[in-house]
């Protein structure tokens, strides 16, 4: 008996901890209450902020992967070519003995006029010839 004195209060008690807890019932009775006070200050409510979506890589036709192959061949001696279709300067070359040399363009024809055109700069050699030794040595005595 003394069960049925403790539980018939609680069960009878349940559907309101449930009703109270449940979020549908709490949004009707903010939405009640806070309609008057929406009416006096409006709410602006600020546009979420939109995920940005990464441009589409632009991609090389048929006709222009086989140009670029024609200028990689025709430059293969001292140049590395690389394609990178999402950078803005999409074609670069790269010098096979100066590495720290980078050449790019964003137009195919550019690059391959830039490498015709484009000369390294000559660096000093690090040896010299017998011939070239021999006259240094007869100045110095001199």
């Amino acid at each position: 008996m003394r069960l049925v004195r403790v539980l018939l209060p609680l069960v009878t008690a349940l559907p309101l901890f449930v009703a109270r807890s449940w979020p549908f019932a709490n949004r009707r009775e903010t939405s009640a209450a806070s309609s008057p006070a929406a009416e006096e200050s409006p709410e602006v409510r600020e546009p979420r902020p939109q995920p940005a979506v990464p441009l589409p890589a632009a991609t090389l036709t048929y006709e222009q992967a086989t140009d670029f192959v024609r200028v990689a061949r025709r430059h293969a001696p001292l140049w590395a070519l690389g394609y990178d279709p999402t950078q803005v300067v999409m074609f670069t070359a790269r010098h096979r003995l100066l590495p720290d040399l980078v050449v790019g363009a964003s137009d195919l024809e550019a690059l391959d006029f830039t490498l015709i055109e484009f000369s390294p700069p000559d660096y000093a050699r690090a040896y010299l010839s017998r011939l070239e030794k021999a006259c240094a040595s007869a100045e110095e005595d001199t």
